[in-house]
């Protein structure tokens, strides 16, 4: 008897589990294509199918973030996270959406709640906080972090950035020359590298050099190039008056 009823049970979850990963993959397959809309549909349609279902309400989240539906976004997360503590993509979501808000306090104490991640976005959201939360021993943590999603992802330009970028917080000025002048060989067309060797730059208080790896750097962005975020970094602030960096960040 025992066995039959799990056996009743177990398709009674096969039957449950099906139509939940049908939507989940129908969102899936429209995120990749960049219809967010339908991505939200399909993984809404999810979350009716299974309130209970942490992964659904963590991808209705990015398909809100997308749409530009941020508190709703938090919403969706916050409840993925309250269904599941270890939910790594919520949680590291709503801590990137507390540097967005600038406050990274909140956001380095709610990565910080999470024990043993494994992936290589969560050490990279952590170690942006920690960069820009910048207490005491916030650099040497956010190296341990950046060098984290390194090792996760080989090769992977941004989690570079961060190890560059943690390098120069602790004044290990050579370390961090080699870090990002490597990401600048390797990938000539992101603006990461170069960006990176300004800010190096700027904290040696080399004026020249930060201007002309800035002016790679715009180049490198295009489109994507954002001179308000520019100018608001404080690692230029020192740049504010040169009509150089002006003309840099000027829209």
């Amino acid at each position: 008897m025992f066995r039959l009823l799990l056996a009743f049970a177990l398709c009674a979850l096969c039957a449950c589990q099906k139509p939940l990963d049908a939507k989940l993959q129908a969102g899936d397959a429209a995120a990749r294509a960049g219809k967010w809309q339908a991505a939200r549909t399909a993984w809404a349609e999810a979350t009716q199918l299974d309130p209970k279902s942490a992964p659904a309400h963590c991808k209705l989240g990015v398909a809100l973030w997308e749409l530009g539906l941020q508190d709703e976004a938090a919403a969706a997360w916050s409840a993925a996270v309250a269904i599941d503590p270890t939910e790594e993509e919520a949680v590291g979501s709503l801590a990137q959406l507390d540097l967005e808000r600038a406050d990274a306090g909140a956001a380095v104490e709610r990565l910080l709640l999470l024990r043993a991640p494994v992936s290589a976005a969560f050490h990279r959201v952590l170690a942006r906080a920690l960069l820009a939360r910048g207490g005491p021993d916030d650099a040497a943590a956010a190296l341990t972090a950046a060098q984290r999603a390194a090792a996760a992802v080989p090769g992977d330009p941004e989690s570079e950035y961060l190890v560059g970028s943690a390098q120069i917080a602790l004044r290990r000025f050579s370390d961090a020359q080699g870090t990002l002048e490597g990401l600048q060989r390797r990938r000539p067309e992101l603006p990461l590298g170069s960006y990176g060797l300004a800010r190096l730059a700027a904290a040696q208080s080399r004026q020249t050099d930060a201007l002309l790896h800035l002016s790679a750097a715009r180049a490198a962005a295009g489109s994507a190039w954002n001179p308000s975020k520019v100018a608001a970094d404080p690692a230029f602030a020192f740049l504010s008056a040169a009509p150089e960096f002006k003309a840099l960040v000027i829209r």
